[in-house]
């Protein structure tokens, strides 16, 4: 098999993104397209090891999991990714949805090896390049079908970014957003050190009234202070705020950070929290969820059903006590008391190692007794001896009196 340096025909990685966007945009694209399916090559985990920005852009791509439990948490009907990287969440989206990917990053060395990917998956749609959080567009790609694979076509004029039934994210976390005031969102000034409620924020512009947001974020959006909690309340006060659920650490590949999954739905009657932390697969390098663990997470999402010490419906006068705090916890106990052992039992055991440490102090004193050694190493032993049987004696009389 073939890796994409060979195919196309690169030695330095840092080379291979303008080599492949200049494959796609030229006559040969249909031949390149199908000698990177035929060599069943993984676009994502290719870009991931050797072309992921993680310290500058925090470049975490997807895992499988998460990206299958976004698509069967959306709603029927068209589909915007925001900082979509190499689309594995708009793909898997439109592999159980049927609709056109329409993907939206702002990293210019990632953009073709999305186009790749889309193309070898043979998918329709849209790839832009531009920068969700200021609202914009600097080049749009038409991807389209042929046959079963697809190619994309000559750059496209831009269009706007219109209304979606559906918007998903996984943005880079806490990423700085140093001209913040320049961008106010909804009428507030997101933090210049974490963008997370700008993602959120223009995600939501984009939203259809009937529409459905659904972001993987970290837990701090839940509950930090200042800038972030007016937004959260603000959020909560519209009736924005429609699930809660909380994710397993150590998912992705890069980092250990515990997620969690935001839903935004206009005119929620609740907040529903799932904490799903504790179920998972143990992995080496990182966890996993199962398909019936992810099944019950989406079951439980869509029938709102509350289940002890794992699901529960918080109304907003609750939401509003604890100072629109939405740090998982505060509302769903998952702690379990242990049962206390018997005290006869405990006793007993007592008993039973007490005993046996006197049996191995007698097989000890008789290993003494056998090696050769002076005057004052024989009287201190028989000491060492005639203390602990006097200590034996009167452990038996505190047990005798106890029972």
């Amino acid at each position: 098999m073939m890796t994409l340096q060979e195919i196309f025909r690169v030695q330095e990685s840092y080379k291979l993104p303008d080599a492949i966007m200049e494959v796609l945009m030229s006559k040969d694209a249909e031949k390149y397209i199908r000698e990177v399916r035929d060599n069943k090559i993984d676009i994502r985990d290719t870009f991931q090891e050797e072309q992921g920005d993680r310290n500058r852009l925090k470049q975490d791509f997807t895992p499988d999991c998460l990206c299958w439990l976004v698509a069967h948490l959306m709603k029927d009907g068209n589909c915007l990714d925001t900082c979509s990287g190499t689309g594995v969440l708009s793909k898997e989206a439109a592999k159980v949805h049927g609709v056109e990917v329409e993907e939206w990053e702002f990293s210019e060395r990632t953009i073709p090896f999305a186009i790749l990917d889309a193309c070898v998956n043979g998918l329709n749609g849209y790839i832009s390049r531009g920068d969700c959080l200021r609202n914009e567009i600097h080049q749009m790609y038409r991807i389209v079908k042929i046959s079963d694979i697809s190619i994309p076509l000559e750059r496209t004029p831009k269009r706007e970014i219109g209304q979606y039934n559906n918007v998903i994210m996984n943005p880079p976390y806490s990423m700085k957003f140093p001209d913040a005031e320049s961008y106010p969102m909804a009428g507030f000034m997101i933090s210049k050190s974490k963008a997370d409620y700008g993602f959120l924020l223009r995600g939501l512009q984009h939203l259809k009234e009937d529409g459905r947001l659904i972001a993987i974020l970290p837990h701090g959006v839940l509950f930090r202070g200042a800038g972030e909690g007016k937004i959260r309340e603000w959020l909560i006060k519209q009736h924005l705020i429609n699930a809660v659920i909380g994710l397993p650490n150590k998912l992705f590949l890069n980092t250990s950070i515990p997620v969690c999954i935001l839903v935004i739905e206009r005119h929620s009657p609740n907040i529903l929290f799932i904490d799903a932390s504790q179920e998972y697969i143990k992995g080496s390098s990182k966890n996993d969820i199962s398909g019936r663990q992810l099944g019950k997470i989406v079951d439980c999402f869509s029938a709102r059903t509350d289940i002890e010490r794992y699901s529960r419906k918080a109304s907003y006068e609750e939401i509003e006590e604890n100072d629109y705090n939405l740090n998982i916890p505060r509302y769903i106990d998952t702690f379990e008391e242990e049962e206390l052992p018997d005290i006869g039992t405990m006793l007993d055991n007592l008993d039973q190692i007490e005993a046996e440490e006197r049996n191995t102090r007698s097989e000890l004193y008789g290993i003494l007794g056998e090696l050769t050694g002076n005057a004052a190493d024989i009287r201190h032993v028989k000491k060492h001896q005639s203390l602990m049987e006097r200590g034996r004696h009167e452990s038996t009389m505190q047990t005798d009196t106890r029972n």
